[in-house]
Parts: structure tokens; sequence; C-alpha cells
């Protein structure tokens, strides 16, 4: 796809790009011809085979239609009998007469050995001359990249860059969330390159060399947008890497002491436990999001995904003024049109789905969207049957096409996340198109959450007075059965008079269960058995036992 839209740009044409699904009808394409045909730009059909078979054969009747104008158009213009003006040239599409400019063309790229494509017809194949796309040449790339982004040293830098990636390809262990290809590659420069400007705009340092200086952004950068996604056992591997490759180079980490106060400050109000582990995620979450539009957090439930993003929402909307909102939706929950929208066979109507109707209500810009933050949240499993359809909106093209013609550009305030389990079902197309931040079960102790559970129970009401619950009377005599089981630790005479009594029956409670919750009380020792001496219906999982308790 990029080579195609880097020869259209050398040769000054227009190139569209089209991400395919199995929801392209023949006159859904159609009609993406006949429009191609008359402004004379280049289609570039992502994903191509991803299309219907039936679909696909009679598309290759179009696509014929078109190349035998576009022969006759260079045969009468090549022609000593026809005047300077030629004639112009017409195509029947759609049971309607097209004018067909000369400079159309029709590419498409594909993945064959993906799930859920199809095989290309053989009127089809023989349309169009194929190209194997073969394994490009990292260091030319990785040095013209560096070049552009401002970097003295990019032959250098490229040379030590590019076998580092190999190396990690080779020797880290194998994710289904690790990917090293060129997307990460690319992802790791022009990281470098914000930081390189960044670093420009600070006072020059008498004691670092251009040289040093440049392979410590070029650390820093493989750093922060590494190590997030490995898991623990390759963290240690990574670094030694590092320092075989840049010896030497120490890392110098980002100073975002602000955004750390500010995420202190949410977790406080909230009554969240901010753990270093946990700490580090939200801090690379904000990393990540910086660098790549679409990301993945990857971790068990109960691993503190949720509670990171939004946590790092509130944080940046604190630092820096900006209000952050966010759409969580289930993919498993709805059916595929419900969430991209449905074409009409009959009138050709579109009718927008979940994610569709939520890009273009930001994109409309009716209430001010423009000025907030979006995070639109994937929160289910991720595999090809939904998630093939976001590949042009993940990549560099940030393109939703729809059937109906449509093209959605994602604008630059959003940001589509996915939390799921594993990603043992999605395939490299989706995998290297997002940043990935991954989330281990020990990134959230079961202390954690135990804590806040006391914090909540002493700070937020669990339910209204009115409710059947607890009731005044009710409260008045939990709060003497409480005080007598408390052993004196805590006084309710100290307690604010203008508490109601439902809130000093949990504040005691909260008193009471305190050691109960402590290391190595009851209920850790009840969650250390249960794991180990006991047969479960489902798969037992400390968070999911908290949970219930």
């Amino acid at each position: 796809t990029e080579s195609v839209k880097a020869l259209a740009t050398q040769l000054g044409r227009f190139a569209l790009v089209f991400c395919c699904d199995e929801n392209f009808d023949f006159q859904a394409m159609g009609r993406i011809f006949v429009g191609l045909c008359q402004v004379g730009a280049w289609g570039v059909f992502d994903e191509f085979n991803r299309l219907d078979e039936r679909i696909l054969s009679a598309v290759s009747q179009q696509i014929q239609s078109i190349q035998l104008g576009l022969r006759r158009a260079y045969e009468s213009s090549s022609s000593p009998s026809v005047s300077g003006g030629g004639e112009v040239t017409e195509i029947e599409l759609l049971d309607h007469k097209v004018r067909l400019n000369l400079d159309t063309g029709i590419f498409i790229t594909m993945n064959p050995g993906y799930a859920g494509r199809s095989n290309l017809p053989d009127n089809l194949k023989k349309l169009f001359r194929s190209f194997a796309m073969t394994k490009p040449d990292r260091d030319l790339i990785a040095q013209v990249m560096l070049y552009s982004q401002g970097f003295r040293q990019a032959e250098l830098l490229a040379s030590k860059v590019v076998p580092l990636f190999n190396l990690c390809a080779e020797q880290l262990s194998q994710q289904p969330h690790y990917d090293f290809g060129l997307r990460a590659l690319k992802s790791v420069l022009v990281s470098a390159g914000n930081l390189k400007r960044d670093r420009l705009l600070q006072p020059p340092s008498s004691t670092d060399s251009t040289s040093v200086d440049e392979q410590e952004l070029v650390i820093q950068s493989i750093r922060e947008t590494v190590v997030p996604k490995l898991v623990a056992q390759d963290i240690d591997l990574l670094s030694s890497l590092l320092e075989d490759v840049f010896p030497g180079i120490e890392y110098r980490a980002a100073s975002i002491d602000r955004l750390r106060e500010a995420i202190l400050e949410v977790c406080q109000q909230r009554n969240w436990v901010a753990g270093s582990r946990w700490m580090d995620k939200v801090v690379q979450l904000y990393q990540i999001q910086a660098i790549h539009h679409g990301l993945m957090m990857v971790g068990a439930s109960g691993s503190g995904k949720t509670s990171a993003w939004q946590v790092l929402l509130a944080a940046l909307e604190r630092v820096e003024g900006i209000e952050g909102v966010s759409y969580v939706i289930d993919p498993k929950s709805v059916s595929k049109d419900d969430l991209y929208g449905t074409l009409d066979a009959t009138t050709r109507e579109w009718r927008d789905g979940l994610f569709t109707h939520l890009l273009r209500k930001i994109i409309d810009n009716v209430r001010g969207e423009s000025a907030r933050r979006h995070w639109i949240i994937f929160d289910g499993d991720v595999d090809p049957e939904w998630v093939e359809n976001l590949n042009s909106v993940l990549d560099d093209n940030r393109l939703l096409t729809l059937p109906n013609g449509e093209r959605l550009a994602l604008p630059p305030n959003v940001r589509v996340m996915f939390e799921v389990e594993t990603l043992r079902y999605a395939t490299l197309a989706t995998v290297s198109r997002c940043g990935m931040v991954w989330f281990s079960d020990d990134t959230v102790g079961a202390d954690m959450a135990m804590e806040r559970y006391l914090r909540t129970l002493r700070t937020e009401a669990l339910g209204d007075e009115g409710d059947e619950g607890v009731t005044t009377t009710g409260a008045a005599q939990l709060l003497a059965s409480a005080s007598a089981a408390a052993d004196g630790g805590v006084d309710s005479s100290s307690s604010s008079p203008a508490m109601s009594p439902a809130m000093q029956v949990q504040i005691l409670a909260a008193s009471v269960l305190e050691r109960h919750f402590a290391h190595d009380g009851l209920v850790e020792r009840s969650l250390e058995y249960a794991s180990r001496g006991l047969d479960h219906i489902m798969e037992f999982t400390r968070a999911r036992a908290l949970g219930t308790l």
C-alpha cells in the first residue's frame, strides 16, 4: 500500500485507499469505480481478497470494462489518423455511460494466508500484474527516516537499531502481541524524532557531544516504545541487548513529574492505590498514546487496564486542561453490522453503526468535539471477524472506508484503544498497526484491591439512606453492635456529628475488617488456599475471587 502511494506521489497522481470487507457488494464497488474513472484517480483496494468470492467474479467484469476502455483510448490517441484533440472515451458501468479519464489506475493489495480471505478467481487474476513484496531494506529506510528527522549520525544509528530489532525478534520470547517488524521500527524512529525536537527546545549542554546525545535519544525512544509490551522476563534481556549495541550510553528517562503528581491526585480522589508497577504502566500508556493513535492494553482481567486509562484520561485533563471523553464498546455483544453500519441492498441507503456514529459525531464537531480528547475503547476479544475493518483506521491512512463510498478521517484528537486478554486470534496485520502495553498478573496485587476496598468503605456511601438495605433505625443498631465488635479500635464519638449513621457503620466495619485484609490475614490465606487446594468450575483468579467477596 505504501509503495503504491509513494509511486502516485512521484507521478503526481491522486491515490485513494479503500479498505475492503465482505459488506462491499457489486454495486458499492461499481460506484467507487465510477468515481475513479471520472476523476482519474488511482484506487488502492487494501485487503481486496476480503471481498466475497461471488462479488470478486462480478467485479472482474467491471475492471475489464475499465481496462478495455483505457486500451481503446491509448490506441486511438497513438493513431496518426486521430486529430490532436482525440475522442472522449466512454465505458458502461452500472448500466450508465461513464466518461473515462486516462489517468485512472486500479491497484489491489492482499495478505493471502490470513483467515477470512477469499481466493481470487482466474478471470480476475489475469487482469492484474502480480508483485510479490519481498523483505524491505530496513537499513536504508532507517537511514532516510533518521536523516529526515534531523539526526546527523543517521548511518551509525541505523546500523545499530536495525540489528537490535533483529536480535529482539530472535532472542526474546515468542508472544502473540510481539512485533518487531517495519512498523515497530518506524514507531521507534518517529518517537526518536519527537524527542530530538523536544531536546532542541532545551538549553544546550556543553558536556554531551552530538553523537552521544543522539544515541541517548534513540535508547530513550526504544525503552519508551518497546519496553511497555514486554513480559517481565524479557525486560532484562532487552537491557543487556541495549548495553551490547550501545556500549557506554545510559538511558535518561523523560521528566514527567507533573503528570505523575496528577495521577496520584486522581488516585487519591477515587480511592485507588497507586502501586509502583501499575504507575509504570500508566506512564507507559501515556507515552504510547502520544506515538500511536491505535493501541492495545493486553493482560488478564483484573490487571488494572481499565483503571489505567481512566486515571490517565483524568490526569491529562488536569495537566493540559483539555476535557477527556471516553466511549466504551463491547464489540462481541453486537453484530458487525451494528458496529460499523449497513447498506440497504434495495434502497442503497446507509445506516451508521455504533462506531461509525461516534466517529461521525466527533468529525461533525457540532458541540465542540474538536476541543476535547476522545478515547474510543473496545473492551472485548480481538479477532479478524470485526477488527480487520479498522486496518485502514489504525495505520497511517487514518481512514474508515464505508461501502457507500464515504471515507471518514480519524481526527488527531481521537485514540482507538483495545482492552483484550490475549491476541492469540488476532492477525499480524492488526498487531503491527497498534502500540502495545502489557499488563502482567502482578501489576495489581490483591493487597492493592483490598486496600482500595477499605478506603472506599470509609469514604463512600454504599447506598442511599432510603434504600431497604440500611434504614436509619437499623443503622443505629448496627452502629452499636459494630462498636462493641471493634474491640476499642475506633471510638464512635470521634465520628463527625453530621455523618449519617450508615456511614458511621461503614467506618466501623472497615476498622473491624482491616485486620482480616492485612498481610497474611484471613482473606489472603483464604485466597492462597482456594488457588491451590480446591477445584473450580471456572478458571480461578484472585481478582475474580476478590470481586465476588
